[in-house]
């Protein structure tokens, strides 16, 4: 069968638009819909303390840690309100990071018209408001009027809270900034048309939540909009930005979170530890310029949109960056598409590494070990550029319906093997094939052409039965599969066929 591509120009075109759709948007506006749409638009509030909060947890709230710790945790993120002690915060031992014990402000100049912002143990402390609506609650601070806020100081419970109109961008510059909250979520973005914070390039900046939350009463917001979902949580759209370092605990759900789309621009840095999900926009997570992430989960996702309504919406689109994750689910994971425009990648992931309807990779550089699948596309995976190695997983490269390599550098070790990890079409060489004899964990699996010359080598990860390899440096000959060593199986390529899908015992 010639299953080399014989049109793949309308191919390359339709993903592409595609991958512009999902990533050319900027964080000028908002896109929200009526059904994303924040109820709450109002800039009053009702903050006035516990006698206004009503238990959303069977247990009260614990102080909150700036460390990370293996103290229990939990929610759902459909419902973060069902709270039990059965979740954690990741232990992993792989990756792992000392959580400063105090925040680094930098030398920042703020404008005339910044709203200044100090933070102490005794309370928010607020200058240069003029007419502006910003109100200190006990230890809640209520900003309801746009503008620029900068931020420095410590304090162990407190609460940021935005309520503007849904008309309304709010900046924040965190330039120093150590915020813990033993009820709820220390920034909370109830209403408004997006939130803006940048990270003063030089600082350092910490945020952790409460293990279980309570309910708080604050403009139209109501006990059916469930507490917040995160440690940094927004019901519209949340941009981060700057170049300084953000370390997030997020003891009770998710660490940062969106209902709309997220955004990071710049390079900064963010560390992640918490219980479910890491970095969460329902709508789109979309990362422009680069950084460096570390994310640990308990159960959920490194990086996830899942909004499934709309099939513009639930997106991930990374362009750059460095990221390194252990997680208890997927490394990354879209409802409809992963659209991967560069990058590099170490994902040690429970469930799938890179998981979506569509999964298209233009570039980047991978290293996977996965409990489930290395990369899974429900519907559609298109493979343009990059590299992979996935050394632990049970299937390397699987697609329902449609699989299309064209370029890069790919290969991956399985402990299972289906016919979908087979390319339907390729214009670069790729096997995709069972062994004939299971390959043990541990053993350094190589792939060599007729001359000996090794095109790929890695170690498994696991006991493996199934192989997947793309590489420019294959071409038209035989090559042979050795584990330590020991011929294990051959394949053949020819001119007229890219794609081998057995693997002979020698």
């Amino acid at each position: 069968m010639n299953q080399k591509m014989s049109s793949l120009k309308w191919i390359c075109a339709a993903s592409a638009f595609a991958f512009l759709a999902a990533c050319s948007s900027s964080d000028s506006g908002s896109n929200a819909n009526s059904e994303e749409s924040s109820s709450s638009t109002e800039s009053s509030v009702d903050v006035s303390s516990a006698d206004n909060a009503a238990e959303s947890s069977s247990a009260d709230g614990a102080t909150s840690s700036a460390a990370l710790t293996s103290s229990t945790s939990s929610a759902s993120d459909s419902d973060a309100s069902t709270a039990t002690d059965t979740d954690t915060l990741s232990t992993s031992t792989w990756l792992a990071w000392d959580t400063p014990t105090s925040p680094t402000a930098a030398s920042y100049s703020a404008p005339d018209s910044a709203v200044i912002v100090t933070l102490a143990e005794s309370g928010f402390t607020v200058t240069n408001a003029g007419t502006k609506s910003v109100s200190v609650v006990d230890n809640k601070l209520v900003v309801g009027s746009a503008g620029l806020y900068v931020f420095s100081g410590t304090m162990s419970d407190g609460q940021i809270l935005v309520t503007v109109d849904e008309n309304s961008t709010v900046e924040f510059v965190f330039n120093g900034v150590m915020l813990g909250n033993s009820e709820n979520a220390p920034v909370f973005l109830v209403s408004g048309d997006k939130l803006k914070i940048e990270l003063a390039e030089g600082s350092t900046n910490i945020l952790s939540d409460a293990r279980n939350y309570r309910y708080m009463a604050v403009g139209t917001y109501t006990e059916a909009d469930s507490v917040p979902k995160a440690c940094l949580y927004g019901r519209e759209d949340l941009t981060l930005k700057g170049n300084g370092t953000l370390y997030v605990t997020g003891n009770y759900n998710n660490g940062i979170h969106t209902k709309a789309d997220l955004i990071i621009n710049d390079s900064p840095t963010i560390y992640v530890n918490t219980v479910n999900n890491a970095i969460k926009g329902n709508r789109s997570v979309r990362i422009n310029e680069g950084g460096s992430y570390y994310l640990r989960t308990g159960d959920g996702s490194g990086i996830s949109s899942d909004k499934e309504t709309d099939s513009t919406k639930g997106r991930v689109c990374i362009k750059a960056g460095t990221y390194t994750m252990d997680v208890g689910n997927n490394g990354i994971k879209a409802f409809y598409m992963d659209s991967i425009a560069g990058g590099s990648y170490t994902i040690h992931s429970a469930d799938d590494a890179v998981q979506g309807s569509t999964v298209m990779i233009f570039d980047g550089t991978f290293h996977v070990e996965s409990g489930d699948e290395g990369f899974n596309a429900k519907s559609a995976m298109y493979l343009r550029g990059g590299s992979a190695t996935v050394t632990k997983s049970s299937k390397p490269f699987i697609s329902t319906s449609e699989m299309v390599v064209s370029g890069g550098s790919w290969f991956g070790l399985g402990g299972g093997y289906m016919k979908t990890m087979i390319p339907s079409e390729a214009t670069a060489y790729t096997v995709a094939a069972q062994l004939p004899a299971d390959i043990t964990s541990g053993a350094t699996v190589t792939i060599e052409n007729a001359s000996g010359t090794t095109v790929y080598s890695a170690t498994a990860g696991k006991n493996i039965s199934s192989i997947y390899a793309s590489s420019a440096d294959f071409a038209a000959g035989t090559y042979t599969v050795y584990a330590d060593g020991a011929a294990v199986c051959s394949f053949t390529f020819t001119a007229d066929s890219y794609v081998a899908s057995t693997c002979t015992a020698d």
